[in-house]
């Protein structure tokens, strides 16, 4: 008994009988004549090929008819080498079979042949020859030398087949769900082969082999049936399922199988009525179960053949491709999903970041300015008060831009010592300075097909303003300690509350500079000059701060409104932002009440501090001191250094008067 696809039911019988030196003299196999060393005055040993597939051979050649053996003789069955000798020895078998149905395996398979009926499985295959090709160069060379009349003889229909296969995966390829995959493999088997049942079993969720249990395969549904008589389908035996599903396990055929519990199931009269079976897996390229094809035929059906076999784990193989193509454009299709939705709700998180808000012609002729510079690569310069918007207009312009897809890189040109603003700009190489430990990119490099915005552009010295007007009009820079001269695709927007044309007169800015930044200019218009627009800012940041917070604060009363259009707004629309924030975080409510708006009393009707009440009459000088640096401060937007600078003092003493405040 040999276990390979290649091996035919009946394959080759060795036999004794009488010498006939007639037939051995005809016989045209040039070993025919050299029989004397097995031969007796009696007899001796022949070895016929009983029609097989793929054929028998002796010492390398094919045999056409009965062949007498000799002692030594090599003979070449499926795959495999069995040595005629009288006298038995180990060593010298060898086995030529290349196949993943390989030696290796045969032990596991002969265990199950054991255990289910030697007689009754009479054929495994892993692949089918339809799909993959024949592994033996000597079935190949057979099956190639026969002409297309032979074939027919023969009752092979390969050409027929593999055009009826190729015609299915076409089929398969343009369905979208697996119940109809299923359904058009069983209608392909109902007009390729006769059977009396059949069932497809199929999951959702694909196994490795390595991970398949006996639980994990009796949950595998049944997700349709075929039958072509009375009889009703009936689910194979487990055991019969489980080995199937691991990793050695094979496509099989069974024939004469009535009464065996092991490879069939009985009745409702507790009979077992088949007498054929083929169980094929449905494996996908990566060798990840999914399900298999169960087949039976009945008394009054032809009981399936090895060519059966391999149509059907052909089409196993063809569905298992369509099945896992299936669900892997359902997991992308998902992930698709969840990827359009996260894009659209950081659409909408960034739109809230760049959208302006309001209705007054001071802020529409700043939203015209925007849709007219935007498309193009001039530079612009945006001017306005601390809190305005000014990073908004720049957000703004950025994302309505042809650069939009490139990044937006921001830099504070007040907040960094001369130093390391221009490290900041251009980058730095390792150990052009103390501290620089590693290399460094700058923001320039950072903004590469983007947009830089610098803001508080006044507050650059002037030599860095060179290096600044170089980059600007096309030429290369390099970084700090470097000397690769490095060129980028940069839109610069620069931003600043100072008139840098009144610095420019006092030699404080360049002039070249302030012509190369001066292209495009957008005004910014402080909040109190647009004080409709007051309550239409109050609502939208009512309506952010809800969502980020989980709040549902409905509304602002009349009270808080009214108070909220009086308010001068020193700190604009900054200062906006942060009174309804706290408003939000603080309030209990449902609607936000005039007492819960934080505004300072001394600006409230946009008067001089020092004269807007008695209290600020009674006020004393530290009191007073007190409250102009914190003001400062507001509108620096917490920048000490730029406070300390518009106050006319040092840091150091900003940062004591600070303490000492504190303490108090």
């Amino acid at each position: 008994m040999i276990r390979s696809h290649q091996a035919s039911r009946q394959h080759a019988r060795i036999y004794w009988a009488d010498p006939a030196p007639q037939e051995a003299s005809a016989s045209s196999q040039p070993v025919a004549a050299t029989t004397t060393a097995t031969a007796t005055a009696t007899g001796s040993w022949f070895i016929e090929d009983l029609g097989s597939r793929n054929g028998t051979f002796v010492g390398g050649i094919e045999i056409t008819a009965p062949h007498p053996l000799r002692d030594g003789d090599k003979i070449e069955v499926a795959g495999f080498a069995i040595q005629f000798t009288h006298t038995i020895h180990t060593g010298g078998i060898e086995t030529t079979s290349s196949d993943d149905d390989d030696a290796a395996s045969q032990a596991t398979d002969d265990q199950l042949t054991m255990e289910m009926s030697a007689d009754a499985i009479t054929d495994r295959r892993r692949h089918s020859d339809y799909l993959h090709g024949r592994t033996a160069a000597s079935a190949a060379n057979a099956a190639d030398s026969k002409t297309a009349a032979e074939r027919n003889a023969a009752g092979d229909d390969s050409p027929g087949v593999r055009s009826r296969l190729l015609k299915l995966a076409f089929t398969l390829a343009r369905l979208e769900d697996s119940e109809s995959a299923v359904a058009a493999c069983l209608d392909d088997l109902v007009g390729s082969l006769k059977f009396d049942t059949a069932g497809v079993y199929l999951s959702e969720r694909s196994t490795p082999p390595s991970s398949v249990s006996p639980s994990s395969i009796s949950e595998i549904p049944l997700v349709a049936t075929r039958q072509s008589g009375d009889r009703s389908y009936r689910r194979p035996p487990e055991t019969l399922l489980q080995n199937l599903a691991g990793e050695n396990g094979h496509a099989l055929l069974a024939r004469n199988i009535v009464g065996d519990d092991q490879l069939a199931t009985k009745n409702s009269r507790g009979e077992i009525d088949v007498e054929s079976i083929i169980l094929a897996p449905i494996r996908d390229h990566r060798d990840r179960f999914l399900g298999m094809i169960h087949m039976t035929t009945a008394a009054g059906i032809r009981p399936f053949s090895s060519d059966d076999l391999q149509v059907v784990v052909a089409v196993a193989e063809i569905l298992a491709e369509s099945v896992s193509r299936l669900a892997d454009q359902r997991r992308l299709a998902k992930s698709l999903h969840l990827s359009r939705r996260r894009a659209e709700l950081l659409q909408e998180q960034l739109g809230d970041k760049v959208r302006i808000v309001g209705k007054s012609e001071a802020i529409r002729a700043v939203i015209e300015k925007i849709k007219l510079a935007a498309p193009t690569h001039a530079t612009v310069l945006v001017r306005g008060e601390s809190g305005v918007g000014k990073e908004l207009v720049a957000a703004a312009l950025h994302h309505a831009s042809n650069r939009r897809e490139g990044p937006m890189v921001c830099l504070n040109c007040a907040a960094l010592s001369e130093t390391l603003l221009e490290s900041e700009l251009f980058g730095h190489e390792k150990g052009a300075f103390t501290g620089a430990t590693e290399r460094k990119r700058g923001k320039f490099e950072m903004a590469d097909c983007g947009t830089l915005m610098l803001d508080e552009i006044g507050e650059m010295n002037a030599e860095l303003q060179a290096k600044l007007l170089r980059v600007l009009e096309g030429h290369p820079f390099e970084r700090v300690g470097g000397h690769e001269p490095i060129k980028v695709d940069v839109r610069v927007v620069a931003a600043t509350n100072r008139d840098l044309q009144a610095m420019v007169g006092e030699g404080k800015f360049r002039q070249d500079l302030y012509y190369r930044l001066h292209v495009v200019e957008i005004i910014v218009p402080p909040l109190r000059q647009r004080q409709r627009d007051c309550l239409l800012l109050a609502q939208f940041f009512l309506d952010r701060f809800n969502r980020e917070m989980g709040r549902r604060i409905e509304t602002i009363s009349e009270a808080a409104q009214k108070r909220l259009l009086e308010y001068h707004w020193p700190g604009n629309i900054r200062e906006l932002r942060n009174v309804i924030e706290r408003a939000v975080v603080l309030n209990q409510k449902n609607v936000i009440e005039e007492n819960d708006l934080a505004l300072s009393p001394a600006s409230a009707a946009g008067g001089d501090a020092t004269a807007s009440s008695d209290t600020a009459v009674e006020m004393t000088l530290a009191e007073l001191e007190q409250q102009h640096i914190e003001r400062v401060l507001r509108h620096t937007d917490g920048n000490k250094s730029r406070a300390a600078a518009m106050l006319g003092i040092e840091r150091s003493t900003l940062d004591r008067k600070l303490k000492r405040f504190a303490k108090s």
